[in-house]
């Protein structure tokens, strides 16, 4: 086993760069991905220059934690929305690119900045301008991956700021026929298309991040962009499912217990 190979069996968690990476080696997964860089001054700078807005996110961050968005207002002050790595929201301007550090760590000492990736901003919303997410749920029965369900989550009027949507911090959990329908307004062709692309990137994903970080089960976080077309944000190897249990008389949670009693048997 690599040196790189047992950093990903003694974490809880890949991290969002060694996701990025892995996901870069596989065409489909490639495509699929948020352009994504490790944090500098340098990159920041760049990135905000070419979209009008990023985010900057720890790299073993959870829950929305440790994830900002930024942008650079007309009067040249850099303004970030999101939640610090201990959980408290921040809603704050600095005047120069120097002062990002106070921002992402404002005790003395603590956290490096090479612990944050930047990451294009996705115009992911619903038609009314709300933010939107989808997770998927993959799971391996016998060798195959399956996916077990899949969600989209709403956020409200106060998300839009942050575009940060986790469903502990106030995000409405809701079918993915309830999104594609009435929040996006596809006809049945069209929805069977992004499902079917949601499906099939999701499982390239699974099959990639299983080479270097095996698992059962990935939870796999989504954006749609304008045209529909599937933005993989990330892979998660410590999956919630409580999510599944809001929507259609828990039927998708149900699978996915079954799913996980019959892996058991195998």
């Amino acid at each position: 086993m690599t040196a790189s190979k047992e950093v990903y069996f003694m974490s809880n968690n890949l991290g969002k760069w060694e996701q990025k990476l892995l996901l870069s080696q596989n065409s489909i997964t490639a495509n699929s991905i948020p352009e994504t860089i490790k944090y500098s001054p340098e990159n920041l700078l760049d990135f905000l220059n070419r979209y009008d807005d990023v985010y900057i996110k720890h790299n073993n961050s959870g829950q929305g934690r440790g994830i900002f968005k930024v942008y650079k207002r007309k009067d040249g002050r850099y303004c970030f929305n999101g939640f610090s790595f201990q959980g408290k929201s921040i809603n704050t301007c600095v005047a120069a690119i120097e002062d990002v550090h106070q921002v992402l760590h404002p005790y003395k000492n603590l956290g490096r900045l090479e612990n944050y990736i930047i990451q294009e901003g996705i115009q992911s919303f619903t038609l009314n301008g709300l933010p939107l997410g989808i997770r998927v749920h993959v799971q391996n029965l016998k060798g195959k991956w399956l996916v077990g369900g899949m969600y989209a989550k709403i956020g409200s009027p106060a998300t839009i700021e942050s575009g940060i949507l986790n469903f502990t911090r106030g995000a409405e959990v809701i079918s993915m026929d309830e999104l594609l329908s009435e929040h996006l307004k596809m006809n049945d062709a069209r929805k069977t298309e992004v499902i079917k692309n949601l499906q099939k990137v999701a499982i390239s994903a699974a099959i990639v991040i299983a080479r270097q970080f095996p698992n059962r089960e990935y939870g796999i976080d989504f954006g749609l962009d304008p045209k529909g077309k599937p933005v993989l944000y990330e892979v998660n190897t410590t999956p919630g499912i409580n999510g599944f249990a809001l929507i259609e008389n828990k039927a998708p949670w149900k699978r996915i217990i079954e799913i996980r009693k019959l892996q058991k048997k195998t």
